[in-house]
């Protein structure tokens, strides 16, 4: 039973409660008020953008439903909070631009908090700490410890387009053969294929392309390039509903429903079969 199910929904009225006690001491040139927030207590419903092709974060299964820490986590956020959460699945290179054109509240699907990313989003967290690494069929490329020996023309190496993958590439390795994919499903299925020789991608997502194809001949060595602190990411410039759901984050973590969140998702493999 993942974590969501366990919650306890607080009443849609403590909604508005904690808003009155999170701002009761600001003053009237304080935070102005919160569209998001008045849309999300009048409509009983708050909007996560994900991109549903993330695995273990955010991934869809056969039937169609959504699965993976991320989802988990946005659920009980949504249920503390006394709504409902609606999932609306988008390719992750176009979860901000949705965020900034109003179509969701808040995007939760692996994104790390960058200081690009926050100049156009506020960022609450971090609820994960993940890092770069590979994915491979190479033991010669899984060798590989620094990032300066990706640097090599005669390298293929695939990332996520609009990921802080991407953004890495482009830094540490511009002499490799660069390919972006509109989905990690495509760069993965480009590895197998050894159409590129290495994918580079979050240290999870890497481990359960594995996880997920024990006969692929695939390889995710340990070691990472970096440290990525994952965030959830809202509206810029609304210090109230930031505010509100860093302290839903924070009774989370402290009510060890994170913990339990990670450990299901990184520990137990059981729901791999559920996937498409």
């Amino acid at each position: 039973m993942t974590p969501h199910h366990r919650s306890r929904a607080l009443p849609l009225a403590a909604l508005s409660a904690l808003l009155l006690l999170c701002t009761s001491c600001a003053s009237k040139s304080g935070p102005t008020p919160s569209r998001t927030l008045d849309r999300i207590t009048e409509t009983g419903e708050i909007r996560v953008g994900t991109s549903g092709e993330q695995p273990p974060l955010s991934m869809t299964a056969r039937n169609g439903e959504l699965l993976g820490l991320d989802i988990a986590l946005a659920r009980v956020l949504a249920r503390s909070m006394g709504v409902e959460a609606r999932f609306v699945k988008l390719p992750f290179s176009q979860l901000l631009d949705a965020l900034l054109a109003g179509d969701v509240d808040l995007v939760m699907s692996g994104m790390t908090i960058t200081p690009q990313r926050s100049r156009r989003a506020t960022f609450v967290g971090p609820y994960y700490t993940s890092g770069k690494s590979l994915l491979t069929k190479s033991e010669r490329v899984a060798a590989i410890e620094i990032p300066q020996d990706l640097d090599a023309p005669e390298l293929r190496l695939a990332a996520l387009a609009g990921s802080t993958s991407e953004a890495f590439l482009r830094s540490s390795a511009p002499r490799a053969q660069l390919v972006f994919t509109e989905s990690l499903e495509e760069a993965v299925r480009k590895v197998r294929n050894d159409e590129v020789d290495a994918l580079v991608a979050d240290r999870e997502t890497c481990s359960f392309a594995v996880l997920r194809r024990p006969d692929a001949g695939l390889i995710a060595p340990e070691n990472v390039f970096s440290l990525e602190p994952m965030g959830i990411a809202l509206p810029p410039d609304d210090a109230r509903l930031a505010g509100l759901i860093q302290a839903y984050l924070d009774a989370l973590r402290e009510g060890g429903a994170l913990e339990k969140a990670t450990r299901i998702w990184f520990k137990d493999p059981s729901w791999v079969k559920q996937l498409r």
